[in-house]
Formats: C-alpha cells, sequence, structure tokens
C-alpha cells in the first residue's frame, strides 16, 4: 500500500502532463451562423478600416408593412479563414443615438440582432474600435 501512494502523486503528474496538448487551438469561436438576407458581416481586419469594416454598409431594410425588421450583424473577424483553429477579433455594435442597445463582446461568428421598429438612418459604431462606422436605412 505504501508503494501505491508514493507512485500516485508522479502517476497524477504524468496523466495530467501526458494529456494535455499545447497546441491544441483554445479559440471559442461559435460555427457559421446561416445567412440572411438582412445580415451585416464584420469582415476580417474590420478594426483597421472605417466605412468598409461592415458590409453591406449602409445597409438597406424595409418594413414592408410589418411592425419592425431585423437586422443581424455576424463577426466573421476570424484570422486564418478557418473558426475552428483561427483567431477572433472582439466588436462590441452600439448605436450612435441609443436607439438600440448595445451588443456586448462579440466573438468569432458571434451574432448580434435588433428589432428595428421605425423608417430612418441608424448610425452605429464598434466601441471597441470606434473607427468602425455604419449605416442602416429603414425604409417604410
Amino acid at each position: 500500500m505504501r508503494v501505491f501512494r508514493s507512485l500516485l502523486p508522479p502517476l497524477l503528474v504524468w496523466i495530467i502532463t501526458g494529456c494535455s496538448s499545447s497546441t491544441a487551438p483554445g479559440n471559442n469561436n461559435a460555427p457559421p451562423p446561416t445567412p440572411t438576407s438582412n445580415d451585416i458581416g464584420i469582415g476580417i481586419g474590420a478594426e483597421t478600416r472605417t466605412t468598409t469594416a461592415f458590409n453591406p454598409n449602409p445597409k438597406t431594410v424595409a418594413l414592408a408593412g410589418g411592425a419592425s425588421v431585423a437586422v443581424r450583424w455576424v463577426n466573421q473577424d476570424i484570422s486564418g479563414g478557418d473558426y475552428t483553429m483561427g483567431t477572433a477579433v472582439v466588436h462590441n455594435i452600439t448605436s450612435d443615438n441609443g436607439a438600440f442597445a448595445q451588443s456586448g463582446p462579440l466573438g468569432g461568428n458571434a451574432v448580434y440582432t435588433i428589432n428595428l421598429t421605425a423608417a430612418g438612418t441608424y448610425n452605429y459604431h464598434c466601441a471597441i474600435h470606434p473607427n468602425m462606422v455604419g449605416t442602416i436605412v429603414v425604409n417604410p
């Protein structure tokens, strides 16, 4: 029994270090969502751009007799092109005038959806990278 007790700590260290890998991807990127017609993409390298950080910009949508229209941002700013191995840049969508709530941090392939209920122009930016600016135009 003593021999077993004296071997247990080194055995546990060997198991723990032998089962870990320093080369395993450590990201938390979600799988890409299914695209919708009202998506606004945040492209690779967006933090270095201004009006081209969001695609399309401006984004035009229509209420079309409905009570509201949904608009969705998708953070596609993932280096390496592969969401399973790439590193995402976090963004935060913020209305310039408080017309809609702030998104909070958006990681790789994260989505943020708002519902707009009135025709008009809605300007927004990334709170983390304020040079990233965009516009949504809602038609009746």
